[in-house]
């Protein structure tokens, strides 16, 4: 198994840090500042919320949008991690 260590591809940041809103307890979570491209060559496989109690994951298709919603009871945010298909992967960490 070979460790992957996020954010360290060159790549466009602004494409592939996820941007997180918490709103009570609801994540949602959109891939880039600028929205990343989601076609068959190049998209996003899989957007990961991590907690203070477990993971979250959904996995996503080129054309569905780059973005997730997850449902959390009690739990404190500790990362967001995404996997883009041609640059690897990116998080942002609380």
């Amino acid at each position: 198994m070979m460790e992957i260590v996020p954010n360290t591809v060159e790549a466009s940041k602004e494409k592939h840090i996820p941007v997180v809103n918490i709103n009570e307890n609801t994540v949602e979570v959109t891939i880039g500042s600028v929205i990343h491209p989601m076609e068959e060559k190049h998209y996003i496989e899989f957007i990961v919320l991590e907690t203070n109690k477990g993971v979250y994951q959904q996995f996503l298709m080129p054309n569905d949008e780059p973005k997730a919603h997850f449902e959390i009871q009690n739990e404190n945010v500790i990362g967001v991690y995404e996997y883009c298909n041609i640059h690897g992967l990116w998080a942002k960490k609380f």
